[in-house]
């Protein structure tokens, strides 16, 4: 290194001594000095956008030689809160940090620092990701400033930052989604499972964020969830209607998007109907990182209390020999009928992306198979006219129709023994749905309807309706 530790330690200090006559060229002058501590000579500077112009925050850019962009924005001392605070709170923002690393969602950027030389926060800028952050400048020169090195980022040294493992996150956002649950109980005297819905509603709205599958609405109605956000922000502890504007929200998302989620409950609306429950929860909310919200940490943070749960969160699913035999013989002629029935107590949660995968793989290949056999049987392209290909076209399947509708209407049943069973198990087949349609490149109005999907599992099920169950349980990390 160019220059000591102590020396950028000395230096951050002493811009806190200087707090109460400190001037903007005086920032400045400490900002060049701490960056050519890191033997950055010639940093880029570049325009605040409007939230970091009213931070009075100080940009710039520090490029690597490969390519890798980081946006440091320099505060004035004492606007950060310390970040040992905020993660405790199980949040990855505080409301400053949120607002500058919004402004640097572009392909250009990568990383993004925020600092007043002494509290220090470090993320990815691409997936939301607190790297670090630190309460004082000993624990920003022991853990950030050797990755902000000049030579260092040339060679990587941001890319090979430590992220948190899956479980860590999970467990962040379960306790935090926990935390809010039993507030929701205690305040708004609601039943835990009803409580459970508003962490499950979140979930969905900020997934769908970053799938855009719904053709009309999705952008309007995400701009009104983000606009209440907005609103919790600005009036804090005021009477703002924030929570009678959710429930609406929440009420539009249901009529627009047939979410099963999101269908009216007396009880939830009236609790969210407050400000004082409402405004708090958008507020914390808006300060999760997406990391939280994707398919595979969502099902580790059920990964918690009973032994035997956690089991069924961890289980791989195996092929399964008679549903394979019975997936195989199935033709034009009967797909319509077929249905594989999961029973979450023996096979565990995965098993719901699995089977749901090889059902809708076979209305693809059937259809395949339709469409060739339609082709061959046909008359001469030029004796086809509108009608004939309309005859034709009746006659294809349901399920090669509208295939993902078709397997939540016919195609899959799911067993729950619980309550909790049946929460998971709804939350996790939604999300899958959504990324389903995704992964497709395909639109939709609304959601399929999951009423015929979910069942309560009898006491005993018969041989053929568990068709052979197999399973796999990986060992369980250490923490558990």
């Amino acid at each position: 290194m160019k220059n000591t530790s102590t020396d950028i330690v000395r230096l951050c200090e002493s811009w806190w001594d200087k707090l109460a006559d400190a001037t903007r060229l005086e920032q400045q002058t400490f900002i060049r000095r701490l960056l050519a501590l890191l033997d950055w000579e010639q940093p880029i500077p570049f325009t605040p956008q409007p939230g970091a112009e009213m931070l009075g925050a100080v940009p710039w850019l520090l490029r690597a030689q490969n390519q890798t962009t980081l946006a440091a924005y320099f505060l004035p001392p004492g606007t950060l809160e310390p970040p040992s605070t905020v993660m405790e709170r199980g949040l990855d923002f505080c409301w400053t940090t949120r607002t500058l690393c919004g402004e640097s969602r572009t392909p250009g950027i990568h990383y993004v620092l925020v600092t007043d030389l002494y509290r220090s926060y470090l993320y990815d800028a691409r997936t939301d990701e607190l790297l670090a952050g630190t309460d004082d400048p000993r624990s920003f020169d022991a853990e950030i400033a050797p990755a902000l090195q000049r030579e260092s980022m040339d060679e990587g040294s941001l890319d090979d930052l430590r992220r948190q493992p899956r479980s860590a996150v999970a467990r962040r956002m379960r306790e935090w989604s926990q935390r809010w649950i039993d507030t929701f109980v205690l305040r708004g005297r609601v039943p835990e499972e009803v409580a459970a819905m508003a962490v499950d509603r979140l979930c969905i709205v900020r997934f769908l964020a970053e799938h855009d599958i719904m053709r009309r609405t999705r952008w309007r109605l995400q701009k009104r969830f983000e606009d209440l956000v907005v609103l919790a922000e600005n009036t804090p502890g005021r009477d703002s209607g924030c929570g009678a504007r959710l429930v609406r929200l929440f009420h539009d998302m249901w009529l627009d998007w047939r979410i099963d989620l999101f269908a009216p409950n007396a009880e939830l609306d009236a609790m969210l109907s407050r400000d004082d429950v409402a405004g708090p929860w958008l507020r914390e909310a808006a300060l999760l990182s997406q990391s939280k919200f994707t398919i595979p940490t969502i099902l580790e943070s059920f990964n918690h209390g009973d032994p035997i749960e956690k089991m069924r969160v961890r289980m791989v699913p195996e092929d399964n020999e008679e549903r394979d035999r019975y997936l195989a013989v199935q033709t034009l002629a009967t797909i319509d009928g077929a249905r594989i029935e999961i029973d979450l107590a023996e096979e565990g949660y995965r098993a719901i992306f699995h089977w749901f995968d090889r059902v809708v793989a076979l209305y693809d290949r059937l259809n395949l198979d339709f469409d060739l056999h339609a082709r061959s049987a046909a008359p001469r392209p030029e004796d086809l006219d509108l009608f004939a290909w309309s005859e034709i076209d009746a006659r294809r399947p349901a399920a090669c129709t509208d295939r993902i509708s078709h397997a939540c209407a016919h195609g899959i049943g799911i067993y729950h023994a619980d309550a909790r069973q049946y929460r998971t198990a709804r939350l996790l087949l939604t999300l899958h749905l959504i990324s389903t349609y995704s992964q497709r490149h395909e639109s939709v109005d609304r959601l399929p309807a999951l009423d015929t999907v979910f069942m309560r599992r009898p006491t005993v099920l018969t041989a053929g309706r568990v068709m052979g169950v197999r399973r796999n349980v990986p060992p369980m990390d250490a923490e558990d």
